[in-house]
């Protein structure tokens, strides 16, 4: 359920921080959580977000909750819309149940919006986000925390995603967000001991895509290149992420992308 959160002291201590280019991004006026979901998990398991979504102005915000859902266009798709109270937030371990009243997968994009619905630049928003599910066997949870990215830090061209691994104790997944309004294709290439890889994905309009990358073990941690190589005029609004799981506990981590390159002409 929704709660409200005390965080007098943690504004305080952001204030003195502004500015500084952290892994959890903010306060901005819009962000994106590049994965969240409700979704049954192999093995018994059943994977939710676990989201918590802060307020940083002294005064309430309007905030525009759009789902981006996996392999279908978001376009036309009715947004949630909510206020936060002034230096107050929410919180849900299940927020895509809860709050989007979704199933499945997806991703987030998260905009402070004025009393007209327009994107209100004055918005403080910061969010944290974590995937999690039941442990078989045990009365523990299994996780893994996802970063929220600031919209104005989305302006990518080669893509380079470091330290996922693939062998026999390993799986690997890669997740490509889109905000284009129109679909939009990607080449991904996978280096590693075996050699390379190179295969292309088609994201639709505001949607994302996870898909599972098969082939070779390698013995090095991979090297994984994204680009768009669709008919131009091609979107930069993009980003892309990998996660590596373990094949016997469940344990993962989750790599955001960052920029090595310009895009193609």
């Amino acid at each position: 359920m929704r709660r409200a959160l005390p965080i007098l002291i943690l504004i305080i201590a952001a204030a003195a921080a502004h500015g500084q280019n952290v892994v959890t991004r903010g306060p901005v006026p819009q962000l994106l959580i590049p994965a969240a979901g409700a979704q049954q998990g192999g093995g018994n398991t059943f994977f939710r977000s676990d989201i918590t979504l802060i307020n940083y102005r002294g005064a309430d915000q309007r905030v525009r909750l759009q789902w981006l859902p996996e392999d279908t266009t978001g376009v036309g798709m009715a947004p949630v819309d909510i206020t936060i109270s002034a230096a107050s937030g929410i919180a849900s371990e299940d927020f895509v149940t809860n709050v989007m009243q979704k199933t499945g997968l997806g991703a987030i994009l998260v905009t402070g919006i004025d009393a007209g619905g327009s994107p209100d630049p004055s918005a403080l928003l910061v969010s944290t986000s974590r995937i999690w599910t039941p442990e078989n066997g045990s009365s523990g949870t299994e996780s893994q925390s996802l970063p929220s990215i600031s919209t104005t830090d989305i302006a990518s061209g080669i893509v380079s995603v470091l330290g996922s691994r693939r062998d026999v104790r390993y799986r690997m997944n890669v997740g490509i967000v889109s905000l284009a309004t129109t679909t939009q294709t990607f080449q991904v290439t996978l280096g590693g001991s075996f050699g390379t890889q190179t295969q292309q994905v088609t994201v639709p309009a505001m949607a994302m895509t996870l898909f599972g990358v098969t082939g070779a073990s390698s013995t090095t941690p991979l090297q994984i290149q994204v680009v768009n190589v669709g008919a131009p005029p091609r979107s930069s609004s993009w980003v892309t992420y990998a996660s590596s799981v373990d094949n016997v506990t469940g344990d993962a981590w989750t790599t955001i992308g960052f920029n090595s390159g310009p895009p193609p002409p």
